[in-house]
């Protein structure tokens, strides 16, 4: 991929934070310390390219939120999401950004919340601005190590999404284990 970066410079790098908003920043801050891109145009165009894939995937949802409200999947599992989504607010959207695999599915449910364009602007541009910059700092920091960077980073993700699949799920046991209480603590009697 750096190659890519090398030879087509921001235009690379804005398509590449489009799709990959947390190991572009790391290779842009490589080839940015390497010489191959300077550093105002690589930091921008990464930067951008992380919030124009998010607004991508914040209109997804905004244009069929009916069509995943109304799936069999969505119906099922969605009200987990929402619940906790709802209590974190809309600053939940830049969190995203560092939980793995969360960001795509938190824009689609913005979107389908109808949250303004301009919150989400103010909202996900501040999280793409200092998310992208740490990380493009990273890589233009440690560019002698920067697959050692991007190792840890996945690692770091992906212990903070195991993290909340086991909230999600401890969440769902109390819960059901309170709806089948009865309001004085107790367990209903079976059969009523």
């Amino acid at each position: 991929m750096e190659l890519v970066f090398i030879k087509y410079g921001p235009l690379a790098i804005f398509l590449a934070a489009m799709i990959e908003a947390d190991v572009v920043p790391v290779l842009t801050g490589v080839v940015t310390h390497l010489g191959y891109v300077k550093l105002g145009p690589a930091l921008l165009a990464a930067i951008a390219g992380a919030f124009a894939g998010d607004y991508l995937w914040f209109c997804v949802g905004r244009f069929y939120s009916q069509s995943i409200r109304n799936s069999r999947l969505y119906r099922r599992v969605g009200h987990m999401p929402e619940t906790l989504i709802r209590r974190l607010g809309p600053w939940q959207i830049p969190a995203s950004h560092l939980v793995y695999g969360t960001r795509v599915a938190t824009m689609i449910f913005w979107g389908m919340q109808r949250i303004s364009t301009a919150r989400l602007a103010l909202v996900d541009g501040f999280g793409c601005v200092v998310l992208t910059g740490v990380l493009f700092t990273l890589g233009l920091g440690f560019s002698g190590a920067a697959s050692l960077v991007i190792g840890r980073v996945k690692q770091v993700e992906l212990l903070l999404l195991v993290g909340v699949v086991l909230l999600l799920f401890l969440a769902s046991k109390v819960v059901r284990h309170l709806s089948r209480e009865g309001p004085t603590g107790e367990r209903e009697a079976e059969g009523r």
